[in-house]
C-alpha cells in the first residue's frame, strides 16, 4: 500500500483542529489559551461562550467596582429600601426551603473556621472586658430561674457520679 492521500491528512489535520477549537478558547482581553470552561457561556456566540475569560471578567468587573463604588452602593441601598418587603418575602421562603442545607452549611463553617473565631472572640472580650461583664450580670440577673432549674436538673442527673 502506498502513501496516504494528501486531503486524508489535511481532512485529519482540518478535524484535530476542529477538536482542539472545540476544547480551548483564546481570551480577546488577555490574549492566553485556556479551556472552554474557563469562559462563562453565551448562546448568542457561535461556539457558546463569550470571548473574555472569566478572569479578565472578573478583573474588568472589580476595575469598574472601584471606581464606581460610592455610585453602586447608592443604587444597592435604593434597591434594599425599594424592595424591603419583597425581599423579606423571598428570603423568608428560601430559609423554609432550604432550612437543613443552611444549618449544615452554617455548620461545616463554623467547624472549618472554630480557631478564627475563638480568637476572634477572645480579642473583643479582651477589648470590651468591661461590657462583657456588665452584659454577663444583666442576663444572669434577668435568668435566675432559668439558672435555679438548669442547676437543680444537672445534680438531679450527676447525683450518683
Amino acid at each position: 500500500m502506498g502513501a496516504t492521500p494528501k486531503w486524508v491528512t489535511d481532512y485529519y489535520k482540518d478535524f484535530r483542529l476542529k477538536e482542539r477549537t472545540k476544547c480551548f478558547k483564546t481570551c480577546l482581553k488577555c490574549g492566553e489559551t485556556k479551556l472552554i470552561s474557563k469562559f462563562s457561556v453565551d448562546k448568542r456566540n457561535l461556539d457558546g461562550r463569550i470571548s473574555v475569560c472569566k478572569a479578565c471578567r472578573s478583573l474588568e468587573y472589580l476595575k469598574y467596582y472601584y471606581h464606581n463604588r460610592d455610585k453602586i452602593l447608592i443604587q444597592i441601598r435604593e434597591y434594599h429600601k425599594n424592595n424591603k418587603r419583597d425581599r423579606s418575602i423571598y428570603f423568608k421562603n428560601y430559609r423554609e426551603k432550604h432550612g437543613e442545607q443552611l444549618k449544615e452549611n452554617a455548620s461545616k463553617w463554623y467547624l472549618e473556621n472554630k480557631e478564627t473565631i475563638k480568637e476572634r472572640n477572645l480579642k473583643y472580650y479582651q477589648e470590651h472586658k468591661e461590657a462583657c461583664q456588665t452584659r454577663r450580670e444583666v442576663w444572669i440577673e434577668k435568668n435566675r430561674e432559668r439558672i435555679r432549674k438548669y442547676n437543680r436538673e444537672y445534680k438531679r442527673k450527676h447525683k450518683d457520679m
